[in-house]
C-alpha cells in the first residue's frame, strides 16, 4: 500500500508540509521581474506560459511584491465562458466602490472614467489566469478593450496573461499576438533544486543525495520535484533510514547498487574487501534480495555498502 505524502512528512518528524510555506526566488522569478516592470511601465499586454508545477503563480507574486501598481485578478472558475464583459465588472470592483452599469454605453464610460482616474494615480495590472483556456473571441474583444483612452492616454492598463500553453496560438488572434509578447518560463536549475531541498527537507538528505537529486531530469517544475523528493523518502523509510543518500536515488531513479558499483568501478571482491562481509551477503544486497538474512544484518550490510560507494565517490 503507497504511503501518503503528510504520512511519509510526518514519519521524518515534520508537523506541517515543508513545501507549503516555501517560496525563492530563481532565476525564472528575477527574469520575469525585469520583464513585467518593462510590461507595465508600457502597459504592454504580455502571456506568461509554462506548464503545470513551474511556479507561475509564485514567481508572479515575487515579481509584484516590490511594485506599487493596482492589481486586478478575474476570478471566474470557468475561463473558458468569460467574455469582455466579465473583464470590465472585474476592473469596475477591483478599482472602485461602484456598481457596474447595466447597459453597454453608459457601462463603456463609466469603465473609461474609472481605468483613467486609477491609471493616473498608479499603474493597473490585469491578471487573466489559465488564460489558455479563453476563447479567442474574447481576447480579440480584449485588445479593443485596451484602445480606450482617457485624457489623451491609452492603453490604460497592463494585461497579464497566465497560461499552460500560449493563448495566442488560438485561431483568429494573429493581430493580438503582433501586439503582445510571450514569455515561456524555463524551470528550475540545477542549483536551484538543491537550494529548495536544503530549505525544504534539508534535514531529512544527505548532501550527496541533493547532489544527485540535482542531476536527475524531471526536476525542473516543483511538483515534480515534490514527488521525486517524496518518493526517495518513501524508500529510506522502507529501508528504516531517517535520512535519504544519495544511494537512495540511485536505487529509485539510476539502476541500484549495481549501477552504482559500475560507476564507481568496484567489483564484489573489492566489496567484501574493503566490508568484511561475505561476498555471498553481499550479493543478495546488491541483487535487493534479503533472502535468509535477518532485517538486522540486511540494513547493516547495505549501510556498509553505501559507506564504501560513498567513499569511491558515487555522486
Amino acid at each position: 500500500m503507497a504511503v501518503s505524502r503528510l504520512e511519509v512528512l510526518a514519519e521524518f518528524g515534520y508537523s506541517k508540509d515543508p513545501f507549503k510555506s516555501f517560496r525563492m526566488e530563481t532565476a525564472d522569478s528575477l527574469r520575469l521581474k525585469r520583464l513585467l516592470n518593462m510590461a507595465i511601465e508600457s502597459r504592454a499586454m504580455v502571456s506568461i506560459v509554462a506548464s503545470w508545477g513551474f511556479g507561475k503563480t509564485s514567481a508572479l507574486e515575487i515579481a509584484f511584491r516590490e511594485k506599487d501598481a493596482h492589481i486586478v485578478r478575474l476570478i471566474t472558475p470557468d475561463k473558458e465562458r468569460v467574455v469582455v464583459s466579465d473583464i470590465e465588472k472585474a476592473l469596475i470592483l477591483g478599482l472602485s466602490n461602484e456598481s457596474c452599469k447595466r447597459t453597454k454605453e453608459v457601462r463603456a464610460r463609466q469603465i473609461r472614467r474609472i481605468l483613467g482616474e486609477a491609471s493616473r494615480e498608479k499603474p493597473i495590472v490585469l491578471i487573466l489566469e489559465e488564460a489558455h483556456r479563453m476563447h479567442g473571441q474574447t481576447l480579440r474583444a480584449l485588445k479593443t478593450f485596451r484602445e480606450m483612452e482617457w485624457m489623451g492616454q491609452s492603453p490604460l492598463f497592463t494585461v497579464v496573461m497566465i497560461g499552460q500553453y500560449d493563448p495566442m496560438r488560438k485561431k483568429y488572434v494573429d493581430e493580438v499576438r503582433l501586439r503582445s509578447d510571450t514569455v515561456f518560463m524555463k524551470g528550475l536549475t540545477d542549483s536551484e533544486v538543491r537550494e529548495y531541498i536544503r530549505n525544504t527537507v534539508g534535514k531529512s538528505f544527505e548532501p550527496d543525495a541533493i547532489e544527485a537529486v540535482s542531476r536527475l531530469t524531471g526536476t525542473r517544475n516543483y511538483l515534480d520535484l515534490q514527488e521525486i523528493i517524496l518518493a526517495l523518502m518513501s524508500k529510506a523509510l522502507e529501508l528504516g533510514q531517517k535520512t535519504v543518500s544519495a544511494l537512495e536515488v540511485f536505487d529509485v531513479y539510476g539502476g541500484g547498487f549495481k549501477e552504482v558499483m559500475k560507476r564507481v568501478n568496484i567489483s564484489l571482491g573489492e566489496l567484501a574487501a574493503e566490508t568484511g562481509i561475505s561476498k555471498t551477503t553481499l550479493s543478495l544486497v546488491t541483487n535487493e534480495k534479503q533472502g535468509t538474512l535477518t532485517d538486522d544484518t540486511y540494513h547493516d550490510t547495505r549501510r556498509a555498502i553505501t559507506d564504501v560507494l560513498r567513499r569511491k565517490g558515487l555522486a
